[in-house]
This record gives C-alpha cells, sequence and structure tokens, in this order.
C-alpha cells in the first residue's frame, strides 16, 4: 500500500516522535511511504526507506527580519490560507504523478498542513485521514502558545482569539472530508465527533524499541524533570516546590544525597530557578541540557522519582493534556509523581494503574517522596510498582496498529 504522510514542521527536540514512529511502522508493514513536511530537520530521525520531500516557507535568517517575516505571513493567513496553498502548489509540482492509497495529515493546532492535505485528497481522489495531536480549544481562548513568537499582550490575546477562529474554521471544513480521524486523549475524540463521527483515541504512547526499565542502581536520590516550563499556568509545580521546602526544613532528608534535576530549555531554566529561590530551595536544584533516545532513557532510569506538572488547580479551559512525557516514563517504570491532581483524564489513567502518586496535597508528596527516599536508602534503587501488562497497552505500537487496521481497509 503505497501511502502519503504530511505534517507539520518537525521541530528540536523531540521532531514530532508520534510521526516518526508512525512512518516507521508502515514502512515496517511493507508501506511505500512518502513524508511532506516543512524543513528539513527530521531526515537523520527516521527510516532512510521512507521517502522525504521538504520545504521551507520562512527563511533561515535570525533576528528582527525573522519577526517581521513571521509577523508578515501570519497575518496574512489570517485573510488566506496562503501557507497551505503555497505548499499545495509545491507539492503538486514534486509529487508529479505518483499514485498513492491514502492521505494521513498529522497536525497541532495550526490549520496547517490539514488544509494542504485535504487539496491533495481532493485532486487526487484519495481517502483522507487525520492525525490530531493537539486542538485549539484545549486550551483557554485567550492563550497565544499556538504562536512561534508572542505578540503584545493586548494585541496578543486580539489576534490569538481571531486567529483560532479561523484555524478552528479551516480545520473543521478538512475534518468533515476525512474518512476517519485520529487524536491523543478521549477528551478529544468526544470533541471532535462534532464535526466527523469516525474519531478514535490513540495516545501518544510510548516508543517501545526506545524506552525500556533499566535496573541503575544511584548514588544519590534523584526526582528529575524532562520538557518545557515557562507556562505555570499550564504545568503548575508550586504545590511540589512547597512540598521539598517543607521536607528540606525538617531535615528528613539528607540534602548531600537528594537531586532535582531539571532536563530543560534556557527560559524553564530561568523560570525554575527564580522560584526554586522564592522557596529557598534552590540549593537541591541541578539543571541539564535536553537529552535523546537512548541517553534519555539512561537519564529516566537513573532517577527515583519522575516528575509531571499539570495545570494550575481551578484555571478552566484545559481539556485532554496527556503529555507525551507520561507515557514514555511508563516505558521506564519508574515512579511518578504528578501534582497538581485536577480529576482529569490523565489523573484517572495514573491512579488506575498503579505507577505512582497523583496529589494536591502537600502531605501526601512529602509522605511519597519519603517513602522512595526510605526505599532508596536501603538499596540504592526503587521498584517499580507497575504491572508489565498496564505498561505495555500504553506503547505506541497499540495505537499504530488500530490506525493501519483503519486506513488498510481503504485499500480494499
Amino acid at each position: 500500500m503505497r501511502l502519503l504522510i504530511i505534517c507539520d514542521r518537525p521541530n528540536p527536540p523531540g521532531y514530532i516522535p508520534r510521526v516518526r514512529y508512525l512512518c516507521n511502522y508502515f514502512v515496517q508493514k511493507g508501506y511505500s511511504v512518502t513524508l511532506l513536511t516543512e524543513g528539513a530537520e527530521i531526515a537523520d530521525f527516521i527510516s532512510p526507506d521512507v521517502e522525504l520531500l521538504t520545504f521551507d516557507y520562512l527563511s533561515d535568517s535570525t533576528g528582527l527580519w525573522t519577526k517581521a517575516e513571521w509577523l508578515t505571513k501570519t497575518l496574512i493567513n489570517l485573510v488566506t490560507d496562503r501557507k497551505g496553498r503555497v505548499f499545495f502548489a509545491k507539492a503538486c509540482k514534486s509529487l508529479g504523478d505518483r499514485e498513492y492509497d491514502a492521505v494521513l495529515c498529522s497536525s497541532t493546532f495550526h490549520s496547517f498542513p490539514l488544509t494542504t492535505a485535504a487539496m491533495i485528497a481532493r485532486k487526487k481522489q484519495l481517502p483522507l485521514y487525520v492525525d490530531l495531536r493537539d486542538i485549539v480549544e484545549q486550551t483557554p481562548p485567550d492563550s497565544d502558545n499556538i504562536f512561534r513568537h508572542r505578540l503584545p499582550l493586548s494585541l496578543g490575546k486580539l489576534v490569538a482569539r481571531y486567529f483560532k477562529k479561523i484555524h478552528i474554521g479551516r480545520r473543521n471544513k478538512a475534518l468533515r472530508l476525512a474518512k476517519a480521524v485520529f487524536s491523543v486523549s478521549k477528551w478529544h475524540t468526544d470533541y471532535l465527533k462534532r464535526y466527523n463521527p469516525n474519531v478514535y483515541t490513540v495516545y501518544n504512547g510510548f516508543d517501545e524499541a526506545v524506552f525500556e526499565s533499566l535496573h541503575l542502581m544511584s548514588d544519590k536520590f534523584v526526582l528529575s524533570y524532562f520538557g518545557e516550563l515557562t507556562d505555570m499556568c499550564l504545568r503548575y509545580p508550586l504545590i511540589f516546590f512547597e512540598a521539598v521546602r517543607n521536607i528540606l526544613s525538617s531535615n528528613r532528608i539528607d540534602v548531600n544525597c537528594l537531586e532535582i534535576r531539571w532536563f530543560v530549555d534556557t527560559n524553564s531554566k530561568k523560570t525554575i530557578e527564580k522560584v526554586a529561590a522564592e522557596f529557598g530551595i534552590e540549593r537541591v536544584m541541578s539543571y541539564k541540557k535536553f537529552v535523546f533516545a537512548a541517553d534519555l532513557v539512561e537519564k529516566m532510569n537513573e532517577s527515583s522519582i519522575l516528575l509531571i506538572f499539570s495545570n494550575k488547580p481551578y484555571v478552566l479551559d484545559y481539556h485532554g493534556i496527556m503529555t507525551t512525557k507520561f507515557f514514555e516514563y511508563l516505558g521506564t517504570g519508574r515512579p511518578i509523581l504528578i501534582t497538581p491532581d485536577n480529576d482529569d483524564e490523565l489523573s484517572m489513567t495514573a491512579k488506575s494503574i498503579s505507577c505512582g502518586l497523583v496529589s494536591s496535597d502537600t502531605a501526601d508528596i512529602e509522605a511519597f517522596i519519603m517513602d522512595k527516599y526510605n526505599e532508596w536508602q536501603a538499596a540504592k534503587y526503587i521498584t517499580s510498582t507497575l504491572t508489565a501488562e498496564d505498561r505495555d497497552r500504553f506503547s505506541r505500537r497499540q495505537g499504530a496498529d488500530l490506525m493501519e487496521k483503519i486506513i488498510s481497509a481503504s485499500a480494499i
């Protein structure tokens, strides 16, 4: 079967793991796969058996010109789907008379490249399958995190609301043309069924070929966080910081044995340093660069507890946030601490599989940390409470098998 996969620009550090996995998975299944995307950075992360076609929409220049070019083209896209049409024209030229059996488009908040995929599917008379990794409605109406660059506050909120409305309209038009839609949580699935009845939940999952449980002993009691932490509403660490302060102030842990590692970007580091200083716990913090693949798995396995911060309690309009890090943590089998507990899908999923603790209560968090600390003191290692069966059902293969079953039916 010949499959054309289209996705938005794969940016570092992850280069869209979900799309990379799907490309490699379909190749292993015997499909002929072409990936059409923006930017060529993903080339080193996918199978050489995948045909890669890339285009650039923004120049590689830096500084003021880059922001001016981005702003100009963003504003043009408020009026017309220029980016979608430009890519459609370039794609038609590159694809030529190639024949395919189906088009699979994976996208996020923006309607690009979904509009391009819909135009290609219509032109070549192919079934369209849509994979939505994020949607605008999962975040508050005035949140501007869909933009590559932030706009000034008042202007940013106004443009964000209008731009979201435009993208939602374009997206929904394409969704109605799709033979099936996949998305990343049950909330997303239920929400999108108003635009297409054939919607399926495919969690981000973990790559079973990469993430594994390693029995690594450590000479320190290590709590680790991997990812970004700049928006305190989206990721709220203050309850955790308070619990750490309480533990340190009561001298229940030897500070020479405790290390809280942050594998984050520069802006996140600045945010964490500022808040940690306010809580007086900066002496147990250490900051690392992003790590990849085998190094990432090793650093996760070295950790006694892995950290996830969900959105700030009582902040409305966050929905279906099932972070990829949760599934990757499951792949390593390390204990997971999720805070706050928002009684959402992430919370309920974690509680159902006994993978650690989900809580908004500082006393609960302190008790959990101390319990794991005492276990570490005795053995320099903490045993996983996650069963193999629960772990395996969240591998990426589970979701990919479902997608392949549905897409392959179009060839029958």
